[in-house]
């Protein structure tokens, strides 16, 4: 990716320094700019990073060791997630080297589109007596 100093003299300052923004900051540990998301995890989705943090928050999750022993279903029937937040947080994953189809717990092949797999969480947990958080 260009450099700071490239973006500053090129485009302007602000626009770096927006760049330089934390988007993503549910721990220390777990805490990512614009431009890292972009360049160590792989996508830009910021409004989906700021809604994954919201989850994260809520369900305690301060590393990607934690995120990967959170099954996807907890995360999932969380209010506001949805397929993009769930991309962040694979991409999270993979960036930290976690095997992300281990995570989601699928065998061979997945035929289940995600509203269904939303459906079939928060019907689960309504059954359990957990409702969306």
């Amino acid at each position: 990716m260009l450099t700071r100093k490239i973006v500053e003299t090129t485009i302007g300052k602000g626009f770096a320094d927006k760049l330089d923004e934390v988007v993503l900051e549910a721990s220390e540990k777990l805490t990512f700019t614009k431009r890292q998301m972009v360049e160590d995890l792989g996508c830009a989705n910021f409004l989906a990073a700021a809604r994954l943090q919201k989850a994260l928050r809520k369900l305690s999750i301060e590393t990607p060791a934690q995120l990967f022993r959170t099954d996807p279903f907890s995360i999932v029937r969380v209010r506001g997630i949805g397929e993009a937040a769930m991309f962040v947080a694979m991409c999270i994953l993979d960036h930290a080297q976690y095997n992300v189809q281990e995570w989601w717990g699928w065998k061979e092949t997945n035929s289940l589109k995600f509203s269904s797999f939303k459906h079939n969480a928060i019907r689960r947990s309504t059954k359990r007596g957990k409702h969306d958080i």
